[in-house]
C-alpha cells in the first residue's frame, strides 16, 4: 500500500478526459443491521444470519400507530425491520464536533461523516494524512420527512398548534398552564439548538464531510429512491472520467427510518404482513425496510495500480434508464429494465455470457422479483440446457430494504464475493415457481460456495 496521494495540485491527470477508464474500488466502509462494520457484515451474509428484528422500544415515541389488523391509511401493520439500534450512535469528539450540535440534528449526517472516514482509512489515505483537494464525496440519501425535521416541526409548529387547540377546547383554563403543558410535551423531544440547525438541511450532509475531513473536490447527495447509492456511484465515476477529481467517495445513508416511511409503504401493501423479507421465496408477501450506510473509496483503475493500492473490485459501468409510461406510477415495468441492463452492457462491452454471479434488486414483493426475472431471462436468453449456471442473489434478505443505502450493501457484497472468490448465500425457503426461474440461466445461492 503506497502512502502517498497526488492531489489537485500535483496530478498531471486532473483535467484531463478519461472517457472508459475502468474504476477500482480501492476502500470500503458501512454500518447495516447487526454488523458495526463491513467484515461483520460479510461474515453474517456467510452465516446465513437474519438481521431483522422488532423495532426498538422507542421506536414510535408512544404513538399508537401501530395495528397489525390495519387498513387505516394513516397507521402501520409492521414494526419489523433492519433497525441500527445502538450501532447508530455517533462519538463527535473523534470528529472536533459539539455534542450540541448532534442532538436534534439528522443522524445520517453524523454517521456518513463516520463511514467516510473509515473508508478513506480503508483506502489507506487517511484524512489529515494525505493530500485530499482532488477528492470529492456523493452520497444518496432520501429527502423526505426524517427524524430531525419531525423534531423541529414538533418544536414550532405543533407545539403551536397544540397551544391553540388546548384554549379552544378549555378556554376557561389559564394560560400559564396550556404553557406548561406545551413545555411538558417538548421535553420528551430532542432540544433543538441553534448549533443544531445545519442537522436539518439534507445537503449539508456532504458538505459536513467536506469540511471536517478536508476534502476539495465535488459534494452533493443524490436523491434517486432505491438506486441511490449505484446513481451516487455513476455520477463519482463521471467526475473520475471526466478529470474533475482523482478519489471519489461514493454510497448511500439511511440510518433512520421514520414511522412516517412505513406508512407509505404500508398504505400500498408493500410491506411483509409477517415481517420477513424473502427475495424469490414461494411464501414471499412483501418487502421489509432496513436501515444502513455504506461507502466505497474510488479511483481511475490505472492510477491505482500506478501507486500500488489493494484494489477490492472494479466497477466498468452503470446502466440506467426509467420505466417511460406505465399501466402504474409505482408499478415496475419489464421493458424499462430490460432497457437498463442492456445499457450496462453495451456501454460496458461486456457479454451477458461470461457473467458468474448476479446480485439482484430483490425485495421481496412478488411483482417486482418476477419482473426482474422476466427481464433477466430476456437480457441473457433462456436456458439451454438442464442445470442453471449463473447464481442469484439479494443482500436484503438478511438487511432488508435500506431504499437509498440498499445498492451501497450490495456493492460491497459483491466486491468481496470478488475478492474473495465466494458465492454468498441468500435467505430463500422455497424457490418460487412462479417466477419462471425454471426457463432461465439463474438459481438462487441460498448456500456459500467457492467461486
Amino acid at each position: 500500500m503506497t502512502t502517498t496521494f497526488r492531489g489537485a495540485g500535483a496530478s498531471p491527470a486532473l483535467g484531463a478526459s478519461h472517457d472508459t477508464a475502468d474504476i477500482a474500488i480501492i476502500g470500503m466502509a458501512g454500518v447495516y443491521p447487526q454488523a458495526d462494520d463491513i467484515d461483520v457484515l460479510w461474515a453474517n451474509i456467510l452465516a446465513r444470519k437474519d438481521a431483522v428484528t422488532e423495532s426498538p422500544q422507542d421506536w414510535l415515541n408512544g404513538s399508537g400507530i401501530f395495528d397489525p389488523d390495519t387498513t387505516d391509511l394513516s397507521r402501520i401493520y409492521t414494526r419489523r425491520g433492519g433497525f441500527l439500534g445502538d450501532l447508530s450512535r455517533f462519538d463527535p469528539r473523534r470528529f472536533g464536533t459539539m455534542p450540541l450540535s448532534v442532538t436534534g440534528a439528522q443522524p445520517d449526517q453524523f454517521l456518513a461523516l463516520k463511514i467516510a472516514q473509515d473508508a478513506l482509512e480503508d483506502a489507506g489515505y487517511p484524512a489529515g494524512q494525505h493530500d485530499h483537494t482532488a477528492t470529492g464525496v456523493i452520497l444518496g440519501h432520501s429527502v423526505h420527512m426524517h427524524r430531525a425535521n419531525s423534531n423541529g416541526i414538533q418544536q414550532t409548529w405543533i407545539a403551536d398548534q397544540t397551544r391553540h387547540m388546548l384554549r379552544a377546547l378549555l378556554p376557561d383554563t389559564p394560560p400559564e398552564r396550556i404553557d406548561e403543558a406545551v413545555r411538558i410535551m417538548q421535553l420528551t423531544l430532542p432540544k433543538l439548538s441553534k448549533d443544531a440547525v445545519p442537522g436539518l438541511v439534507p445537503n449539508i450532509m456532504t458538505g459536513r464531510i467536506c469540511n471536517r475531513l478536508d476534502l476539495m473536490g465535488p459534494n452533493y447527495i443524490i436523491d434517486a429512491a432505491c438506486s441511490s447509492s449505484i446513481i451516487a456511484v455513476d455520477l463519482a465515476i463521471s467526475e473520475l472520467r471526466a478529470g474533475r477529481a482523482d478519489m471519489m467517495l461514493a454510497g448511500g445513508v439511511n440510518t433512520t427510518t421514520s414511522p412516517l416511511v412505513y406508512v407509505v409503504f404500508c398504505s400500498v401493501d408493500a410491506l411483509s404482513r409477517n415481517g420477513r423479507i424473502r427475495p424469490f421465496d414461494a411464501n414471499a408477501n412483501g418487502t421489509v425496510l432496513g436501515e444502513g450506510a455504506g461507502i466505497v473509496a474510488l479511483k481511475r483503475l490505472a492510477d491505482a495500480l500506478r501507486d500500488g493500492d489493494r484494489i477490492h473490485a472494479v466497477i466498468k459501468g452503470v446502466g440506467q434508464s426509467s420505466d417511460g409510461k406505465s399501466s402504474g406510477l409505482m408499478a415496475p415495468r419489464l421493458e424499462g429494465e430490460v432497457l437498463a441492463v442492456r445499457r450496462a452492457y453495451a456501454q460496458t462491452r461486456v457479454d451477458p455470457a461470461t457473467i458468474g454471479l448476479v446480485e439482484a434488486h430483490g425485495t421481496g414483493i412478488p411483482l417486482g422479483d418476477r419482473t426482474e426475472v422476466e427481464a433477466l431471462r430476456t437480457v441473457f436468453g433462456a436456458r439451454d440446457g438442464k442445470l442453471a449456471t449463473i447464481p442469484i442473489g439479494s443482500v436484503k434478505s438478511m438487511i432488508g430494504h435500506c431504499i437509498p443505502a440498499s445498492g451501497s450493501a450490495a456493492i460491497i457484497k459483491m466486491a468481496f464475493a470478488l475478492s474473495r472468490q465466494v458465492i454468498p448465500p441468500t435467505l430463500c425457503d422455497d424457490v418460487s415457481g412462479d417466477l419462471g426461474l425454471a426457463d432461465t440461466q439463474f438459481h438462487v445461492a441460498t448456500e456459500a460456495r467457492p467461486w
